[in-house]
């Protein structure tokens, strides 16, 4: 999405699984950026590490422009547990962030609007927005999205809430409560993450069966308990209009059983980020052609 940085527009990566704006040198004039805070090293999901100094200029989203907080990236590498990210097969001069390691490719900016704790701040919040719809484009569909800051109370009528593993408005990551399974399967359950910037379902630090090869039918549901009523996905493994590929991986930075589910929700669902009351909701979309369906809580789908 096109973001303003100091009167720049520049097109960034939308990613709610991570927190702070974080750009490529050679956006702004290093001349017109302040410091104010002390570099910073900040990894994802990949591995990617992006490392560089805090500093502070006008930024821009939609209608709302405040002061905000921003990492300008000196240096680009890989975390200690993947050090073979797909940062590490492409030159620096030509990385982009959420690139997978395809020279040229990717964003210039990285603009991560979780509601988790951390040392920068969220780019939204900095600008002036206490809560968000995001509303993804699916593929196969003309439209190209929607994001829609400081919505009315009409606008977000309709809206579920997920259970969060942890319901303080100050928090680790914004895991919610769900449960992963695939036809023929147990369900897997354990804090999850729901993450635009992440293409494909991943189970951590768990010995996935070979229960999920391409074609399986899983579910993604919300809450403790996986039964039929319960909202959530219905999806097939290995689809791409479903972003639905699987892998099972060891993170040992990540403590127990995790999901990462990727795309899977904001396919299925809009979903709203308060970040006054720390609330992350959902709100079902109309099924598209082989796309991932919302199921469950009396969803009509």
């Amino acid at each position: 999405m096109t973001i303003e940085i100091d009167g720049h527009p520049i097109d960034a990566g939308l990613d709610t699984g991570s927190v702070g704006l974080r750009v490529l040198p050679g956006i702004v004039d290093t001349a017109v950026t302040k410091t104010v805070g002390p570099v910073q090293r900040y990894s994802y999901g990949a591995g990617t590490a992006l490392e560089g100094p805090v500093v502070r200029t006008a930024l821009s989203v939609g209608g709302l422009q405040n002061g905000g907080r921003w990492q300008i990236i000196r240096k680009i590498g890989c975390s200690v547990a993947r050090p073979d990210c797909p940062a590490s097969h492409v030159d620096p001069r030509k990385f982009g962030i959420q690139g997978n390691g395809l020279a040229g490719e990717g964003f210039r900016a990285i603009l991560g609007v979780g509601l988790a704790n951390a040392d920068l701040p969220n780019p939204f919040q900095e600008i002036g927005a206490h809560r968000w719809i995001i509303e993804l484009p699916r593929p196969g569909e003309m439209d190209s999205g929607r994001l829609i800051l400081n919505p009315s109370d009409e606008q977000v009528a309709g809206f579920t809430p997920l259970m969060l593993v942890d319901p303080h408005r100050t928090r680790a990551n914004d895991a919610v409560r769900a449960c992963l399974q695939h036809d023929v399967g147990k369900p897997i359950c354990a804090p999850t993450l729901i993450d635009s910037g992440a293409p494909g379902v991943e189970l951590v630090n768990h010995s996935a069966d070979r229960g999920w090869a391409e074609g399986t039918t899983g579910r993604l549901t919300f809450g403790d308990v996986a039964n039929a009523e319960a909202l959530g996905v219905r999806f097939i493994v290995g689809r791409r209009a479903q972003a639905s590929r699987f892998s099972s991986v060891t993170d040992p930075r990540v403590e127990g059983v995790r999901i990462r589910s990727g795309l899977l929700t904001y396919f299925a669902y809009d979903v709203l980020y308060d970040a006054n009351h720390g609330i992350i909701a959902v709100k079902a979309r109309p099924a598209y052609r082989d796309g991932v369906i919302a199921v469950g809580g009396g969803d009509p789908n």
